[in-house]
């Protein structure tokens, strides 16, 4: 989508929140991150408790499929 200037780039989401979690848990990173775009990724944390990737996901769904039907 933005070429050159974004290859290589994402932000990493941490599935239990930091602060959730000792600092002698030692992350698995399969386990326990996951790539997600900056946008995305900011509004998971817009709220005082984050939402879960795949809560954004089905609300993206529903966004999109009610804009579709407005249209």
């Amino acid at each position: 989508f933005y070429g050159k200037m974004g290859e290589n780039f994402i932000h990493i989401h941490h599935i239990i929140p930091l602060s959730e979690i000792g600092k002698e848990y030692k992350i698995n990173p399969e386990k326990d991150l996951r790539p997600i775009c900056p946008n995305c990724h900011a509004i998971i944390h817009r709220s005082k408790k984050a939402k879960s990737i795949e809560y954004l996901k089905k609300e993206i769904v529903k966004t999109r499929t009610n804009k579709n039907r407005k249209s």
